[in-house]
């Protein structure tokens, strides 16, 4: 919602996601924006607290089981074990620790996490390999994660 609502949009209120492409903000139902986007509520979404969520946004948690298959995305600015939120930063250990409580909690049978930020490969360094998830990320632990449009023509 940040992105939509920013001063330096120069078309406020839509996004896209390609030159000449559609607005992929228009029609989104938006859980959490503005103050709500915080390091504790996301945490508290991850982990299933639904009585703290309680008159924050919409209230959604994540209620999956141990039965579910679940995928998760991540995208914003990052550095060495650390990823941005809009006025604070959610810390390595801080998303390993709400990752084994979700273990603990029986919140998956398998877990992706995908993660895209600089350095982002940091935030997985310390992650148990016997809980069932797989971090995959858009850079390793010491490099800049560089986004861009190739288009149609791009040579892979």
């Amino acid at each position: 919602d940040d992105i939509a609502t920013a001063s330096r949009n120069p078309i406020p209120g839509k996004i896209f996601n390609k030159p000449n492409g559609t607005d992929v903000y228009g029609g989104c139902v938006i859980d959490y924006k503005g103050s709500d986007l915080t390091v504790k509520n996301y945490l508290n979404v991850l982990t299933g607290e639904e009585t703290l969520m309680r008159g924050v946004g919409t209230g959604k948690v994540l209620k999956s089981t141990d039965q579910d298959h679940v995928f998760l995305n991540f995208s914003d600015h990052g550095s060495v074990n650390l990823v941005a939120f809009p006025r604070e930063r959610l810390y390595a250990k801080q998303l390993i620790a709400a990752f084994q409580t979700m273990h603990t909690k029986k919140m998956y049978k398998k877990l992706v996490y995908y993660l895209e930020a600089c350095e982002s490969g940091s935030m997985f360094t310390n992650l148990a390999e016997d809980i069932n998830i797989y971090g995959l990320t858009a850079s390793n632990a010491k490099e800049s994660s560089w986004g861009c449009y190739c288009g149609s023509e791009a040579v892979v």
